[in-house]
């Protein structure tokens, strides 16, 4: 028994510097194949027998020394390769071939000092060249994992803002909305990745990366934004999730620059954006899909300013036939905007009227919500509460501050309209600025409703109503209302009390005073509007 237990070790021992010979034979065997000078057959098969290598061993030192023989340009061509350039007595195709070239590929990105060499990024137009959205094998997947793996490195990710590449991935993802597998999923991460990226490099140096990604927003933008304005497309609530999630990466100041050098492309695409706004938001859709809705059309106020809402139209005529669209009900207007051939003018009337309605309406759907929530009463089943609770956080967290903001603008517009000399080019005629006026009104009374409601509430101390941020957003955003309207001046001074409260207890409180320099201006608009 001891000897056999002596002889063991041995024994493995043995085995394993068998088979660490056989594979460093094939090592050499197979550099000795791809070393420079060889004919094209002897590298394929190199290449060939590199794929089983690496895909065994993937070891630092062997993959560099594989990298470091590689004839990248021979690479190319495998993944460039047509039939009428294999031999028929080959014994392999080009589908066979170009998998080999992934393979390889594949596994050199599975090492960072590799990925991040110019031999290998400059493979990356070749590779992306492959990408099909009905390839039947597991190319397109490899090439997805491959450009995934590449944007989690600084030192490389930046290509991925290359706009030629970029538009292969979308491409990819508005063909593959169907099937959404694994490789779908991967493509939709790389476009919002790409946009962090952008966002990233302007933090560290805007000048450079505005000049590097001048191209990229106008040319995906134009190819997204072309399929989320069409009549037929059915995925659109999929392409507002993406938008949604892509452009909250992006800042304020990259947009604004951005834009203010690409006005005319700018203007392209954000008129395709309304344009599907307004087929999503003129008929019945997911909830999700109506906070989506909301949720991009504020970030993009956020991003563009009031102009994506409200632009100025001084210099602008409409010329469609606007007799139509008012004998059109909202809904055929939006079966046949593409047969009626809308100026720009009417879609920025269009979007801007009904999107001030919705919002709105939003406001005071989430006004009632928020006096449900305060009574304890729940509309949901029992089976649904987690769900609906999640969903009623996004509702607060994310949709009610952008309607608010929304309302902001719109509220100024009024303002402008109301001191312009010149009503003929505004957005809204006499009868759509009454209708708006009368929607705003009838919103605000709700806002002001829940507030009395909220500081009546059995839990509102000035403690909790100074943390409860719906609470301070709505007293801002009414404050700015009661400023230009005086109808509800009367009912607005029951607010006042509390609102001293709040105010007086902030400022007793070293933790607090930031908050005085948001509330006091508002608690003297409403002292003033009291003395009314």
């Amino acid at each position: 028994m001891a000897d056999s237990g002596d002889n063991a070790p041995s024994v493995r021992t043995d085995t394993q510097l068998s088979e660490q010979d056989t594979t460093e034979s094939a090592l050499e065997r197979c550099l000795e194949l791809l070393r420079p000078g060889t004919s094209d057959e002897s590298k394929f098969i190199g290449l060939t027998l590199m794929s089983e290598l690496l895909q065994e061993s993937q070891g630092s030192s062997v993959m560099t020394r594989f990298f470091d023989s590689m004839d990248f340009e021979f690479l190319d061509r495998m993944m460039h390769s047509e039939e009428s350039t294999i031999p028929k007595d080959a014994g392999v195709d080009t589908a066979a071939i170009k998998s080999i070239a992934i393979d390889i590929m594949t596994c050199f990105s599975t090492r960072w000092e590799l990925l991040i060499r110019n031999e290998f990024k400059e493979r990356v137009p070749s590779m992306l060249n492959l990408l099909q959205s009905s390839d039947e094998t597991d190319r397109s997947k490899k090439i997805l994992e491959i450009m995934l793996r590449i944007s989690a490195y600084p030192q490389v990710s930046m290509v991925l803002t290359n706009p030629g590449y970029q538009s292969k991935i979308v491409a990819y993802i508005l063909e593959t909305f169907d099937r959404k597998d694994e490789a779908h999923n991967d493509a939709v991460m790389i476009t919002k990745r790409t946009f962090l990226i952008i966002q990233e490099g302007f933090k560290q140096n805007p000048k450079v990366v505005l000049q590097i990604t001048k191209d990229f927003l106008p040319t995906i933008m134009s190819r997204i934004s072309q399929h989320f304005s069409t009549l037929t497309e059915t995925h659109k609530p999929e392409i507002l999730r993406l938008l949604c999630d892509s452009f909250a990466y992006l800042s304020e100041s990259y947009m604004q620059q951005h834009t203010k050098e690409h006005t005319a492309e700018t203007k392209v695409w954000t008129r395709n954006l309304k344009s599907g706004l307004i087929q999503l938001l003129s008929t019945r859709q997911a909830p999700t899909t109506r906070d989506d809705s909301f949720k991009l059309i504020g970030i993009l106020l956020q991003r563009l300013g009031p102009e994506w809402i409200f632009p100025d139209r001084s210099a602008t005529t409409a010329t469609a036939n606007t007799s139509l669209l008012k004998k059109a009900s909202p809904a055929s207007v939006v079966n046949s905007m593409a047969a009626l051939s809308l100026t720009d003018a009417e879609v920025d009337k269009k979007f801007a009227g009904l999107i001030v309605h919705l919002t709105c309406v939003e406001v005071r759907v989430l006004m009632d919500e928020l006096a449900n929530e305060l009574s304890g009463g729940s509309s949901t089943p029992a089976e649904k509460d987690a769900e609906a609770e999640q969903q009623s956080k996004v509702r607060k967290e994310q949709v009610l501050p952008l309607t608010y903001e929304i309302l902001e603008v719109s509220i100024g517009y009024l303002v402008h309209l109301s001191e312009s000399e010149d009503m003929e080019n505004g957005l809204f005629d006499a009868m759509g600025l009454l209708k708006v006026q009368e929607s705003l009104q009838a919103t605000f009374v709700s806002v002001l409703d829940y507030l009395k409601d909220l500081q009546s509430s059995k839990d509102a101390t000035p403690e909790s109503l100074s943390t409860n941020l719906v609470y301070l957003a709505s007293l801002r955003i009414l404050s700015a209302w009661l400023m230009e309207d005086d109808s509800l001046h009367g009912q607005a001074a029951s607010v006042v009390p509390t609102l001293e409260a709040v105010v007086e207890y902030c400022a007793s409180k070293s933790s607090k005073k930031s908050l005085l320099r948001l509330l006091q201006p508002i608690l003297d608009r409403f002292r003033e509007i009291a003395l009314d």
